[in-house]
């Protein structure tokens, strides 16, 4: 209704003494002209500042209180089959695309909910680089984190063996790779059940003996139980720093590896009675090469309080700060373990954040809440990195999609080096189920590097 309609009627209403109540009812009826939406500045500067295989990285001016991004991506200059992704800052990277291919992109604001704020930018043209074929890596590193669980944290579960019942799978699992060196998480230290040799046996020194025996010459770079002036039990225990580190433990291959230096350092914890946590490390040298390099393993705290969030944070602090104290000579570093963080982490991935920011790399690209690898993964040749780390002892083994990348609490960190491959360790069938004994909750990771 327009406003000289209702003039109109204004008059009427005097005329015939129309309540004035009535009329403005009719007045509250009539509706209302659209809310124009906030109009932003057109983004300007767009250009793609990394290039890789099979991704672009973007950078553009930021619109000032712009509330989101999307990007409109194609292989074809008139935008056609364009594809769209949306970004909270002025800059994204879009994967999984074609190799050595040119692509036009451009960039508009977008509300929260994806309606558009500003038109789009002029499109700019970038092409991915093309695929590259490395020579095969010389003196290989074979490289593994394993959480074998521990034998007295047996919860039952649906095809759970004890300890006793799973620990040849585990043995054939590490076997399988012949990593020259390996680092475990849960081989605990304390005494194995129905065990009746003087002194006992712990699990993880049930683990070296079962190597052992399997004709590689296995051995711990820390045999210690406990930092104890006897170290053999805690009972008692007056505290010596004996490098021990619990169930966190590396086991290296004495054939491959010479064991130059050994140590552990326990982590930050939110209170005195929660269990203390280690970096165990250990400086290497590959005999085939005479190359001497960092190793270092640990396992995070894994409660899920909101506390133990900021703590896993602290705990991957201490350790960058224990390696750049440690490594003095700044060798090569490969860092494993179970950082019990992962990609849908809420708020975030923090101690994975924490480890790029310090500089280290992770060969999956394997960034927070995204499947597919991003432009600084290293791997050459990816094995079965679509399936989880964790598997729950769940006879079907998890997998997020076919070719991209799982859900990992389990890492291998390197400073630059080669990855020639990466494989998740698992034994399955053509339709994804375990055969036979699922050997913990946790599948085994491998990586084939080359040392610089």
């Amino acid at each position: 209704m327009t406003i000289l309609p209702t003039l109109s009627l204004f008059r009427s209403a005097r005329r015939w003494r129309i309540l004035p109540v009535a009329l403005l009812v009719l007045l509250l009826a009539m509706p209302l002209p659209a809310a124009t939406a906030a109009t932003y500045a057109v983004p300007t500067g767009l250009k793609s500042s990394v290039q890789g295989t099979t991704s672009l990285t973007y950078k553009w001016n930021a619109v000032a209180g712009a509330p989101k991004y999307r990007i409109s991506i194609s292989p074809n200059a008139d935008m056609s089959g364009a594809t769209f992704f949306r970004f909270s800052s002025a800059s994204g990277e879009i994967r999984n695309l074609k190799p050595n291919t040119k692509y036009y992109a451009k960039v508009r604001v977008i509300t929260l909910d994806g309606a558009s704020l500003s038109a789009y930018s002029a499109a700019v043209a970038a092409k991915t680089l093309a695929t590259t074929t490395l020579p095969p890596i010389t003196n290989p590193l074979s490289v593994a984190s394993y959480n074998v669980k521990c034998d007295n944290c047996f919860d039952g579960l649906a095809n759970e063996l004890s300890w006793v019942g799973r620990r040849d799978a585990v043995v054939s699992s590490i076997v399988s790779k012949r990593p020259d060196v390996v680092g475990v998480q849960e081989a605990s230290q304390g005494w194995l059940k129905n065990e009746t040799r003087a002194g006992g046996l712990t699990q993880f020194e049930d683990l070296q003996e079962r190597l052992y025996k399997r004709g590689i010459n296995y051995q711990l770079a820390n045999a210690k139980r406990n930092n104890c002036v006897n170290d053999v039990t805690p009972t008692n225990c007056v505290f010596a720093d004996k490098g021990a580190s619990q169930g966190t433990k590396i086991i290296y291959n004495k054939g491959t590896l010479e064991l130059l230096k050994q140590g552990s350092v326990a982590l930050p914890k939110v209170s005195s009675g929660d269990n203390t946590r280690y970096l165990a490390w250990a400086v290497l040298r590959q005999r085939s090469t005479g190359k001497s390099f960092f190793f270092g393993d640990t396992q995070l705290d894994s409660s899920k309080a909101s506390a133990y969030y900021l703590l896993r944070q602290s705990q991957t602090s201490a350790i960058v700060s224990a390696i750049a104290r440690l490594n003095t000579t700044k060798l090569p570093v490969l860092m494993v373990g179970d950082f019990n963080s992962h990609k849908w982490t809420e708020p975030s991935n923090a101690p994975y954040d924490k480890m790029i920011a310090a500089g280290y790399v992770d060969p999956l690209g394997n960034t927070y809440k995204n499947d597919a690898p991003s432009s600084a993964a290293t791997a050459e040749q990816r094995v079965r990195a679509n399936y989880d780390s964790f598997n729950g002892f769940e006879r079907k083994a998890r997998a997020r999609n076919t070719t991209g990348n799982g859900t990992y609490l389990d890492y291998i960190f390197t400073s630059k080096m080669r990855v020639g491959k990466w494989e998740t360790v698992i034994n399955i069938d053509s339709s994804g189920n375990f055969i036979g004994t699922i050997p913990s909750d946790h599948n085994m990771i491998n990586a084939v590097v080359q040392l610089p």
